[in-house]
């Protein structure tokens, strides 16, 4: 039995990883940490906990943080696990971590990363010596190199959504000056537990608000991805809009083909490319946000025009399981050498 410590256990990604653990037939959870609802019971802090778990959630510290486990997960905001990686990297202890800190190969790319976060104040990264170390987690595409990975920086939830959708054809070279438009849908669980204007319930309820147009974070390890995939520079074009509903993200991405290419031919392409992935989904029908809520899977489907010049790619994810913990747990499993279907075998849920 492989033990895991949770970081940032009382937030959303916390407390998805944390359910997805409970249910895992190859780890225990041998300490919760956080810096909100230290001391407290976490089925005080979550009763739908009840008779589940019972942890006394612990303050981070150094002396805590890497005690009693095989694996640390930090389910924390940005610079946060890089003042703790040090130290664990020294004690052979591996982690992954939810936020851009170990995202990125170079100190260039993640202080690109960092000038576009609005809560990031300083592009500087203090462990560059460990980014060689760390793996981008995006198990449909690098499965071998997580699995020997120390440190796994767990792809961004629109990122995810973007990059699983547009692999194949930028692996494939046709997408025509290497430039796609998207236009993403969120719910408001992405921006996690604590409470802003934007989603404050009487704002967004029935409401639909685009918001950091051309200017979202989650662009510059997009554009990394498929860019190394692609052999080129790659532009993405980004608006995020944030929706009245709890969870889910919807992709929509147009591109301009490189040649004629027909729908038939394309779906035949992403099912080919995703042959053996357990969670990557090819549909005939446009995806839907509740045709994976709930659930790690990431539906796909692709329209082209009638002259085959252009397409739509659309995909769909849970932001917290397939666009957070469950790729994490995805990961995790990669890097002890199980499944990676193992703890993750819940479908959607519907309505």
């Amino acid at each position: 039995m492989y033990r895991a410590q949770l970081v940032g256990a009382t937030g959303y990604g916390g407390l998805g990883i944390l359910e997805l653990l409970l249910g895992h037939p190859n780890f225990e959870v041998t300490s919760l940490v956080a810096r909100d609802d230290a001391g407290r019971r976490i089925d005080e802090v979550y009763p739908h906990l009840a008779s589940r778990c019972e942890m006394v959630v612990q303050a981070p510290d150094a002396a805590t943080i890497g005690t009693d486990c095989d694996v640390v997960i930090f389910a924390t905001p940005d610079r946060v696990s890089m003042g703790y990686a040090a130290a664990l990297a020294d004690a052979g202890i591996r982690f992954i971590d939810y936020s851009g800190d170990f995202r990125f190969a170079t100190t260039q790319q993640y202080a690109e990363y960092a000038t576009a976060h609005p809560s990031i104040s300083d592009p500087a990264h203090p462990t560059e010596a460990l980014l060689g170390r760390s793996a981008y987690g995006v198990p449909e595409l690098f499965s071998n190199r997580i699995a020997q990975a120390a440190i796994v920086g767990n792809p961004g939830c629109f990122a995810a959504g973007m990059i699983i959708g547009l692999a194949p054809i930028f692996a494939d070279k046709l997408v025509s000056g290497n430039e796609v438009v998207v236009d993403a849908l969120t719910g408001s669980s992405g921006a996690g537990k604590k409470p802003g204007p934007l989603q404050h319930f009487s704002h967004l309820n029935d409401n639909v608000v685009p918001y950091r147009v051309f200017n979202h974070q989650h662009v510059t390890e997009t554009e990394m991805t498929l860019g190394a995939l692609s052999g080129e520079k790659v532009s993405v074009h980004f608006v995020p809009h944030l929706l009245g509903t709890t969870r889910g993200i919807l992709c929509t991405m147009h591109v301009t083909l490189a040649r004629s290419v027909t729908r038939e031919v394309l779906l035949s392409r992403y099912r080919e490319f995703y042959a053996g992935q357990p969670f990557v989904r090819i549909l005939d029908a446009p995806p839907t946000l509740k045709g994976t809520a709930g659930s790690n899977y990431c539906d796909i489907s692709v329209q082209t025009s009638p002259d085959g010049r252009r397409a739509v790619v659309m995909s769909s994810i849970d932001n917290l399981l397939k666009g957070q913990s469950g790729t994490a747990m995805q990961n995790v499993n990669l890097m002890f050498g199980l499944d990676p279907r193992v703890g993750l075998e819940r479908g959607p849920t519907y309505p």
